[in-house]
């Protein structure tokens, strides 16, 4: 009886573990387009052009309203017309803010991808800056990464170890 109460409470605590809804927002860009076209959901996603050559940027703010691990992807199409860029994210001081220290840096030549844990209720810079690049879209994909999947292979799991030491208990 023990067992299918536990199993009954692992499982209401899987279930009622909700995705993070996340908010991408637009900042502005130079030299490119901008504009942000699914926000307030699991997966936001933004993007723009490049018409002419040259150098551009793209700046984006990302918040969240439950602390959750997310995946960003960046690509661009076509993905071998981008020559340079550095992608900058880290926490902000508010909307359309500077970066705070810490914030992390990486040079890029085509499509990247990372993670990264974002703390509910603060803001967060997404930014393409410093790119060189042909004639180009690109695009900016932030995914929340889902818990209850997990929870979901633990609970049976801990559920077996507790009755295989039970089993084990009864039998000695």
């Amino acid at each position: 009886m023990k067992k299918a109460m536990l199993f009954v409470v692992a499982l209401m605590f899987s279930v009622g573990v909700n995705a993070a809804t996340l908010t991408l927002t637009g900042i502005g860009s130079n030299g490119a387009t901008q504009s942000v076209d699914v926000n307030n959901n699991s997966t936001v996603l933004g993007g723009g052009t490049v018409s002419e050559v040259g150098n551009w940027s793209a700046l984006f703010d990302l918040t969240s309203d439950t602390s959750t691990d997310v995946k960003v992807e960046w690509s661009f199409n076509p993905f071998t017309a981008l020559t340079g860029a550095t992608l900058v994210f880290g926490e902000i001081t508010g909307p359309n803010g500077v970066f705070l220290p810490g914030a992390q840096t990486f040079d890029i030549t085509g499509d990247f991808s990372f993670t990264a844990f974002l703390t509910a209720g603060v803001y967060y810079g997404l930014d393409i800056v410093d790119a060189a690049s042909n004639i180009l879209k690109y695009d900016v994909s932030v995914s929340a990464v889902p818990v209850p999947a997990a929870l979901f292979l633990f609970a049976p799991a801990l559920l077996g170890f507790l009755g295989l030491r039970r089993k084990s208990a009864v039998a000695a």
